[in-house]
């Protein structure tokens, strides 16, 4: 009797413990997300978080992407994050907003770009950083796939986890380790002018590959943010015409099992008609279910309406329309209503 008293004991601390935890897993962003001032990519400059674009439009949009670089946020090996940082700067506007929006408030996707972002340190880990021509820039890379960089990019995660996972208004982080140009883990251009330097710069597919595996371990020090990942089919060697869609959902499955369902599968591709090497990845999210998101592929899509109302229809939870170049802003606000209420409701 003892024994099975004792057991009873044990299940209810287990069950309790367990339901506190889930308790503060934060809740996915729903609804319009804007992208974020993204022209720091092809200036590369740093990004200029503004609100600006969602105070002129209040209480329509769900969510926000924050954006930062690694550069930014730790310029010599090991430093600590640094004070009063471009994301806090951010947090602090975004919580200016839902305080005059409290019926709609927004939440925080925070993503963190490297590849082309990375710090000088970093990109002259394992020899001096790689030059390459990326659609007709000149930018430079270090060596993303090598163990001794990924480690660096592990410890700077594991300090970003530390400063950013409690912080509630940040519902979802971006997955941007093993990222070269854009961020997108997954996808590695392959033009003569970027895969040569890296092939002379002993690229090895295998390391890629086993960096892509080792996001669930970049991102377990996250324990309640939820963990997007923008999802392609690999190519390799560089310069193979053929994708590995299988690769990619051998991912999703791991990604699941680590982080369940806070392991948010996305695209940065979305339209109403997907490039072909696109139709067995989404394939692959409805097998294994929501939560997933989408960012549109066009500034404008070709089809507004459509694009909107097939994400709802597939499940999305959220779709990222772009900020800069025209984009959102040049739609009223009647129209953008209608879009969040869709994307709210699951196409209904």
């Amino acid at each position: 009797m003892p024994n099975n008293r004792a057991a009873c004991l044990t299940a209810a601390f287990l069950l309790t413990t367990l339901s506190a935890t889930a308790a503060d897993i934060k809740a996915p962003i729903r609804g319009l997300v804007s992208m974020g001032p993204m022209k720091f990519s092809a200036e590369n400059s740093e990004p200029a978080n503004t609100l600006e674009p969602l105070n002129a439009r209040p209480g329509i949009f769900g969510g926000i992407v924050v954006l930062a670089t690694w550069r930014q946020l730790q310029p010599s090996a090991n430093a600590a994050i640094p004070a009063d940082n471009t994301i806090d700067r951010a947090l602090e506007e975004v919580r200016a907003y839902n305080r005059k929006n409290p019926q709609r408030p927004l939440g925080v996707k925070l993503r963190v770009w490297s590849g082309i972002m990375a710090p000088d340190w970093a990109k002259q880990i394992g020899g001096e950083p790689i030059p390459v021509v990326h659609n007709n820039k000149q930018r430079t890379l270090g060596r993303f796939w090598s163990p001794a960089y990924r480690h660096a990019w592990a410890n700077f995660q594991e300090k970003l986890a530390a400063r950013y996972d409690s912080e509630p208004l940040i519902r979802e982080v971006a997955v941007t380790s093993c990222m070269s140009f854009t961020a997108e883990p997954f996808y590695l251009d392959d033009e003569p002018s970027v895969s040569g330097p890296l092939n002379a710069a002993e690229f090895k597919p295998f390391q890629f590959k086993q960096c892509l595996n080792d996001i669930v371990k970049d991102y377990a020090p996250w324990k309640t943010t939820n963990i997007e990942v923008p999802l392609n089919p690999i190519y390799m060697p560089l310069g193979n015409k053929t994708g590995d869609p299988a690769f990619t959902e051998d991912f999703m499955r791991s990604c699941r099992k680590e982080f369940g369902k806070r392991c948010i599968f996305d695209n940065h591709d979305f339209d109403t008609k997907p490039p072909g090497s696109m139709v067995p990845i989404y394939a692959s999210m409805m097998k294994l279910g929501p939560p997933f998101e989408f960012q549109t592929f066009h500034v404008a899509p070709p089809d507004w309406d459509g694009t909107i109302r097939k994400a709802a229809s597939m499940g999305a939870g959220s779709i990222e329309l772009w900020q800069d170049y025209k984009g959102f802003q040049t739609q009223p606000d009647a129209k953008l209503k209608q879009w969040a209420r869709i994307m709210e409701s699951g196409g209904k």
